[in-house]
This record gives structure tokens, C-alpha cells and sequence, in this order.
């Protein structure tokens, strides 16, 4: 025979059906966003790493100042195992100021991955980076003018070792609207001249090892060899090489950041399941005490009232999956190939992504609903009917002696229905943060650029191949080096004139930092800073003796004397210049670097064109788990003053008034927890920013629109607002029946 409880299953779900179609779409939406992502991430992360040796990607690369002699190429691979490539190229700028990075066809290394069209075939035909082309609007077929020259777009690739697009190796973000790497027939690349042209080689070595330790000390040994045959611009090992690594690096953190995300919203969901389910044992708390007195065992009451949420829990992971291998995995996929330029990928079963968005949410919801029900059964049958389900004693009951009836009696509300509150409480901290962080970034980088552009040392900086005079008077010379700190993070040195008009307050015998180098790692005044020469070994220290305001880069300012005693450079020696107007009278192949503003906010530009459409997601999905969380709580906390609504009825209070009551006291609480959550998720958003922002090369200082928080309180108050219509249907529901049915 059927055991009679069973029989419940579907009166349960029909009568609380709001609050489990509200649990399913929290969790469908959660857990298939999440999927969705581990899923694109891990399909798309795999591509990227068999694409190391699908396209024999280098191990690493140097470039000379004159091209290399067969000979030497021929001694330095027998002395060092390793086997070179020349890689040449050349840059050249688009009719509206974008470079264009030239290489001839590649078929031995850094191989091209072809999205689209075909490789050139003939004179005047060009393959140019996917991402540039779609940031461009630049389609197969259209015509592309450089250095006057038409160019005419044959297909768009992707280079393997440009999945992002830096267009130097010390640039504080990639740029994939002002620069692309380009393929032309042979011919077209000769046709270039020598003007700029980049001697550099790769390098693939069968004994780099598998650790970081022995690739580098590969790449140290490489370094010295070549050190004997050439004059050396540039060395990048490839676990240096940004242009390589950054997208795959992004990728993988992203993974755990997302994971941390999905666990998060499952323990603040296994706590809103199981004080809703407490609820409804409180409000069934005359049926539990006859079955128990009827001979149901705990265990058996404690089977019924998990298999709802476990079920409805495992469905909506099981369709959340679905979700996440079809539509979900399509938004991530867009978004990571809106911001590199990745080879094509095939969606693969990832059994990691079912453990952690299936497995695990089920787990944790259960053991958490497990853990709070059993305790809420532990009452004798007796109890239960007298629904006498707290140990409290009367005593200990707060009394409430000031006030009007109607404050009293919400904030009896308040004190009966804590647990609920709290959770609330914690989830609106939670949603705060997405809230937050989806609003802030847009306003954050338009602060910065602005903060950039007001800030410039000068309208231009040329930074130059051998010293060059120029006749504007307002120029002022200066020198530059770049120096890594930490083992990684490129800064450059600036060796200025005592008394600057560019860069005022540098004195001899001390340095100055820019401020978001001193914010990032710390740096104080009086600290003695360290830094290394990636391509000597040299270790050089400085006294920190303040703080200059450049957010553009990462940068020491020092004075010249100091400058060129410090790295043994002649006296008066200079090799740049600042000015606030184009030096037309540099000759181009002494330029090696000209910087103006675009450059300097590249970063922001790059960082808003790839990631903004990810920010207005962030404060919709924040939303809707916002209004669903407090629909959930609210609901639970009227179902479980059911009896209390009613009475109210018969007292002569009408529906809006009844409901009322319970919706203020829940409207108080809300709007108390979106105050403060504001301080909380300050701390909160400023610890992941941090972390998140520690990652990458360069700084943007941590800045709130004024506007964001009361914004994000007003959302919580349009939230709360949409709820309460729909709970005040709820209230109109109650009959009076309720209250004289519960009578003894």
C-alpha cells in the first residue's frame, strides 16, 4: 500500500507553487549561467592550450638591431639545442592613425588560424586580425588604406601568438580597436622597404622544460649565447610574453571567480530553502504532531520534507546544464571572443563543470536543509500540537512596553521572523556587490581617462632609436628605461632635468613613483624600492622619497645626473622628448615610440569596449535574484503569520492594512539591510577589485560614482515594491476560517 505521506508531494507543491517556481528560476538562472560559463571556458581554454602545439607556438622571442648572419643563426643552434625563426616585420599606420604590425606567411611557427575568407594569394590582398576587424566593421572584400596603399581584406585570422593583441610587450592593456597584426604575400612585404623594420626571431626549444623555473633558466642561458652575436632590443621568454599568455591566464582565473560566485549564491539558497521549509513545518506544525503521534518517525518526516527541495534543487541543475550547454554558453563565448583573438574551438563535455554546477549545489543545499529541518523536528508530538516548536521560556521573551500598537507589533514581526531576516540581510549584501560592481566600471574608467588626460606629462612623448636634437624651444630632453619589479611587472624610469616643467618636484638623490604604483604594492615614502634589468641581471635599489599623480603607467621619476649615473650613461645623455607640440622635425626612423593620449588610455578604452556589455548583465542578474530572494522571504514570512492575518481580519482590518503590517515590517528590514550593505560592499568590492586588478599590468585606482550607491538602494526600493504587489494578492487570499480553525 502507498505510504499516505506520499500522497502530500503534490498538495505541497501546488499550494507553495510561488515559492518553488521562485527556487527553480534562482537556481535554473544561476546554476545555467554558471554551467554556461564553465563550459565555454573550459571548451575555449583547451583550445588555447592545444593550440601550443597545434600552431607550434614559440617559446620565445628576440629582437635584434640588424638581422642575424647564417652563420651565427647556424653557431647559436648548436650552442644552445634551441631552433630559430625569423619572424620580421613591420608597422605601418592606417589613414586614421591605426597600426598595422606586417609579417610575411608563416608555415613553421606561430602558425595562423584562418576564421574566415582566404590567405592572400596575390599583390595587394591582406589578412588582418578577426577582433580588429569586427571593432572596425571591416568585413572580407572591403578595401584597407596604409601608407597609401589599398589593401584589399582577403580573410580575418587569428595569430597564435596574439590571442591578445598587445602591440608591445610592456603596454598596460591590449588594444584590438587601434592595432592588428596582418599577413601579405611575400612581394607586398618586400614592397614595405626597410623603414621600421623589426628584426626578430622566435625561438622553439625541446629541453625549455616543463617548470617555470627550468624555462626560465633556459631562457637565461639563451640570453647570454645570443648576447655574444647581437645587439639585442627586445628578449620575451614565453611565459613573459603577454601577447601569449594574458587571454589563457584571464580564462583561468575567471574560472575560479565564477565557481567562488556559484557557491556563494547555493549557501545563501540552501539557507533561504530551509527557513522557508521551517516555515511550512511551522504552519503544518498540527499535522506534523498527529502523524508523529501515529507512529512517523523523525526520519521518516525528515525524508518528506528534503525530497522537495532536493528535487527541485536536482531539476533545475539538470535544466540550468541544459541551458548552459545551448543558450547559456553562447553569451561566454561571445564575450571571450569579443575581447581576444582566439583560434576557433568545439564545445566539449566537461565533467569538472557537471560536478560543481550539479553535483555540488545539490550537495550543499541538501546538507543545509538537512541540518536546519532536523533540528525543527526534534519536538515531541505534544509540541507540536500546541505549536510549541521554540525553547525559549516566556521570560525570555523581549518585551515591547514603548510605542503605538502597530510599531510593537512589526517589530514582534521582526523578532519572530529573525532567521529570515537575517538571511535576507546577507543576501542583500550579496546582491548589493553584483549591484555594485556592474554600475561602477563604466563611471570608473571614464574617471580614469579623464584623470589620464588632465594629467600628462605632455600633449606628446617621443621616445627615440639614437638622440636627436630638435629646434622647439618648449621641448625638454629626457631619458627612459624600463625595469621589472617583482619578476614581472614592467616598469618605466624616467631620468628628468632638476627643475622640470614637465615633471615638477624631482631632486637628486631620491625618486618619486607614481601614485597607482605606490597604491598597488604598497610602496611608502622612505621604503628602499628594488628593481632588475630582465635582459643583464642587474639589480638597482632607490630611496622612495614620494608620490607623483600619473595614473597612465607605472612609472619612477628620477633626475638626469642621477638617471645616467645609475645606468652608466654619458653625461647629458638623453634618448626622448617631452613636448606639447608634434616635433615635425625628428626624422621618423630615429622615433622609436611617439606617445600621445590614445595611448595613454588604452587601457580604459580596451577594457570598456571588451568587458561593457558584461557590466549591465552584472546589475540585471543581480536584480532578479534580488527580487526573487525577497519574494521568497517576504512570502514565507505571511504563510507564516497566516493565522495572525486573519485574526487581524476579524478585528475589522481590511486587506491592504492586514498585509501592510507584515510589509512594512519586512520593508523596514530591507531598506535597514540596503544601508548596511553600502559600508560592506564598499570593503567587499574593494578587496575583489584589488585582487582582480593585482593581475593585470598597470593600475586604475579604485573610484565609486558618487551615484552608484543611492542608485542601487533605489533598485533595491523598485524590487521591494514589485514584491509587495504581489504579496498583497497572497494576503487577500487568507480567509478568515484560518484563525477560528486554529482555535483550541
Amino acid at each position: 500500500m502507498k505510504d499516505p505521506i506520499r500522497k502530500r508531494f503534490w498538495r505541497e507543491l501546488r499550494d507553495d507553487a510561488g515559492k518553488y517556481i521562485a527556487l527553480f528560476l534562482f537556481l535554473t538562472l544561476t546554476i545555467g549561467f554558471v554551467s554556461g560559463f564553465m563550459v565555454a571556458d573550459g571548451s575555449m581554454l583547451r583550445a588555447y592550450n592545444e593550440s601550443f602545439e597545434n600552431y607550434h607556438i614559440e617559446d620565445g622571442h628576440f629582437t635584434a638591431a640588424a638581422p642575424l648572419e647564417d652563420a651565427a643563426l647556424d653557431t647559436l643552434e648548436q650552442e644552445t639545442g634551441a631552433t630559430l625563426y625569423p619572424l620580421f616585420s613591420i608597422d605601418r599606420e592606417t589613414d586614421n592613425a591605426h597600426t598595422v604590425r606586417f609579417y610575411r606567411q608563416r608555415t613553421e611557427v606561430n602558425r595562423v588560424c584562418l576564421m574566415d575568407g582566404a590567405f592572400p594569394a596575390r599583390d595587394g590582398e591582406i589578412c588582418i586580425d578577426r577582433l580588429y576587424a569586427q571593432n572596425n566593421e571591416l568585413s572580407i572584400g572591403d578595401t584597407m588604406a596604409v601608407s597609401g596603399r589599398d589593401y584589399t581584406i582577403s580573410g580575418v585570422v587569428a595569430f597564435s601568438d596574439y590571442s591578445a593583441l598587445f602591440n608591445n610587450n610592456t603596454d598596460m592593456m591590449f588594444d584590438a580597436n587601434k592595432f592588428t597584426v596582418a599577413l601579405v604575400t611575400d612581394a607586398d612585404f618586400d614592397a614595405l622597404g626597410e623603414l621600421g623594420k623589426r628584426f626578430t626571431y622566435a625561438w622553439t626549444d625541446p629541453d625549455a622544460g616543463n617548470t617555470d623555473k627550468e624555462r626560465r633558466d633556459r631562457a637565461d642561458a639563451l640570453l647570454g649565447a645570443i648576447a655574444g652575436h647581437a645587439v639585442l632590443t627586445d628578449f620575451v621568454p614565453r611565459d613573459q610574453n603577454f601577447a601569449i599568455n594574458f587571454s589563457g591566464d584571464d580564462m583561468g582565473s575567471d574560472r575560479v571567480m565564477f565557481a567562488t560566485l556559484l557557491y556563494i549564491m547555493m549557501v545563501i539558497l540552501g539557507f533561504v530553502f530551509a527557513v522557508t521549509t521551517r516555515g511550512t513545518i511551522e504552519q503544518e506544525a498540527s499535522t506534523i504532531g498527529t502523524l508523529k503521534a501515529s507512529g512517523y518517525t523523525n526520519g521518516e518526516l525528515l525524508r518528506h520534507y528534503l525530497a522537495l527541495p532536493t528535487v527541485v534543487t536536482l531539476v533545475a541543475a539538470v535544466i540550468g546544464n541544459i541551458l548552459g550547454y545551448t543558450c547559456m554558453k553562447r553569451i561566454v563565448v561571445f564575450m571571450y571572443y569579443h575581447s581576444y583573438s582566439l583560434p576557433t574551438y568545439r564545445t566539449i563535455w566537461n565533467g569538472s563543470a557537471f560536478l560543481l554546477t550539479t553535483v555540488i549545489p545539490v550537495l550543499i543545499i541538501f546538507v543545509l536543509n538537512l541540518l536546519v529541518i532536523s533540528r525543527a523536528l526534534r519536538f515531541s508530538p505534544l509540541d507540536f500540537l500546541r505549536h510549541e516548536l521554540t525553547r525559549r521560556k516566556s521570560s525570555d521573551v523581549v518585551r515591547l512596553r514603548r510605542g503605538s500598537f502597530l510599531s510593537r507589533f512589526r517589530m514582534r514581526v521582526v523578532l519572530q521572523n529573525l532567521s529570515g531576516y537575517l538571511t535576507l540581510f546577507v543576501g542583500v549584501v550579496f546582491v548589493s556587490v553584483l549591484l555594485v560592481f556592474g554600475m561602477m566600471f563604466r563611471p570608473l574608467m571614464n574617471h580614469f581617462k579623464a584623470d589620464v588626460v588632465s594629467s600628462m606629462i605632455a600633449q606628446y612623448q617621443y621616445v627615440l632609436k639614437t638622440p636627436v636634437e630638435t629646434a622647439d624651444a618648449d621641448a625638454e630632453r629626457y631619458s627612459v628605461q624600463e625595469l621589472e619589479y617583482d619578476g614581472w611587472e614592467k616598469i618605466t624610469v624616467y631620468g628628468v632635468q632638476e627643475g622640470s616643467r614637465y615633471v615638477p618636484g624631482v631632486r637628486a638623490g631620491e625618486v618619486v613613483l607614481s601614485d597607482g604604483y605606490m597604491e598597488k604594492y604598497g610602496i611608502r615614502t622612505g621604503d628602499t624600492l628594488k628593481l632588475s634589468d630582465p635582459y643583464d641581471g642587474k639589480d638597482y635599489s632607490f630611496r622612495v622619497g614620494g608620490a607623483y599623480h600619473y595614473p597612465a603607467a607605472m612609472s619612477v621619476f628620477l633626475s638626469e645626473e642621477d638617471f645616467n649615473r645609475t645606468f652608466d650613461r654619458e653625461p647629458g645623455s638623453f634618448n626622448g622628448w617631452f613636448s606639447n607640440r608634434e616635433l615635425t622635425d625628428l626624422p621618423e626612423e630615429a622615433i622609436a615610440t611617439r606617445i600621445t593620449q590614445s595611448d595613454l588610455t588604452v587601457m580604459a578604452d580596451q577594457l570598456d569596449d571588451s568587458m561593457g556589455f558584461m557590466f549591465p548583465l552584472f546589475c540585471g542578474f543581480g536584480f532578479v535574484i534580488y527580487v526573487l530572494m525577497i519574494y521568497l522571504l517576504a512570502k514565507m514570512i505571511i504563510d507564516r503569520n497566516a493565522r495572525s492575518i486573519s485574526m487581524l481580519k476579524i478585528m475589522g482590518y481590511h486587506d491592504g492594512e492586514a498585509g501592510l503590517l507584515y510589509n512594512r515590517a519586512t520593508a523596514l528590514v530591507t531598506a535597514i539591510s540596503l544601508l548596511l550593505a553600502i559600508p560592506l560592499t564598499v570593503l567587499l568590492i574593494k578587496w575583489i577589485y584589488y585582487a582582480m586588478m593585482k593581475e593585470y599590468a598597470g593600475w586604475l585606482t579604485f573610484y565609486v560614482a558618487p551615484w552608484v550607491y543611492p542608485v542601487s538602494f533605489a533598485f533595491g526600493a523598485f524590487g521591494f515594491a514589485l514584491v509587495t504587489l504581489l504579496l498583497m494578492r497572497r494576503v487577500r487570499h487568507i480567509p478568515l476560517s484560518v484563525a477560528l480553525k486554529t482555535l483550541e
